[in-house]
């Protein structure tokens, strides 16, 4: 693996071509360059403020196409224990079942709550969610709320209850469900737990 050092305004420009939630930015600079993906083996990438760090093939073209700084690479996060997935499984299902959540109106309300006990549950888990998930334009996620200002002039950031992490929160209930279903999907957590979420946010 290669790790490869990008500028703030290169790193934006990157993420802002992105298409879909949890696109990788080899996935990206492949559509953008015009790379075919045939018989390519796919990259693991892991997309961060500061940094894209990122597995590319040593063939010439990419070799005149990114001139970069070649550093040792770093241990990616393992994936959390079926024990861990199990416990946040709970969690989340414990909060869905409950009479204030139940009685809950307002859709922003309870994104916030279900992404409290997201971290709560498994802070690192979270954290890599939190930091792979992406916009096209915009930062979801950031441990300030300056960042997420900076990011967009609406974006209405709140911070997440008993969490260091705020979030974006002037988007339709759609949207929200996207982000949540991202972060689950990062977290590893069942298909149908994220299903049952879903009921809660696509009538708001």
């Amino acid at each position: 693996m290669k790790i490869i050092e990008v500028d703030e305004e290169l790193y934006q420009y990157i993420a802002s071509q992105t298409q879909s939630i949890g696109e990788s930015a080899s996935d990206i600079l492949r559509r953008l360059l015009n790379f075919s993906n045939k018989n390519m083996p796919k990259p693991e990438v892991v997309l961060a403020q500061d940094v894209v760090k990122e597995v590319v093939t040593t063939t010439p073209e990419v070799k005149q196409t990114i001139q970069s700084e070649i550093e040792e690479p770093k241990v990616l996060p393992k994936k959390q224990s079926d024990e861990s997935i199990q416990q946040v499984t709970l969690k989340v299902r414990n909060l869905l079942n409950s009479v204030d959540f139940q009685q809950e109106t307002k859709a922003v309300v309870r994104f916030l709550k279900i992404l409290s006990v997201l971290y709560r549950t498994n802070p690192e888990s979270f954290a890599q969610a939190a930091e792979s998930l992406q916009g096209r334009t915009r930062v979801y996620f950031a441990r300030d709320e300056a960042t997420l200002l900076l990011a967009g002039n609406h974006t209405k950031p709140k911070q997440i209850p008993d969490t260091p992490y705020w979030v974006i929160t002037n988007t339709n209930s759609g949207r929200k469900m996207l982000m949540l279903e991202g972060a689950m999907q990062s977290m590893h957590l069942p298909t149908d737990l994220i299903e049952d979420v879903r009921t809660y946010f696509i009538a708001n």
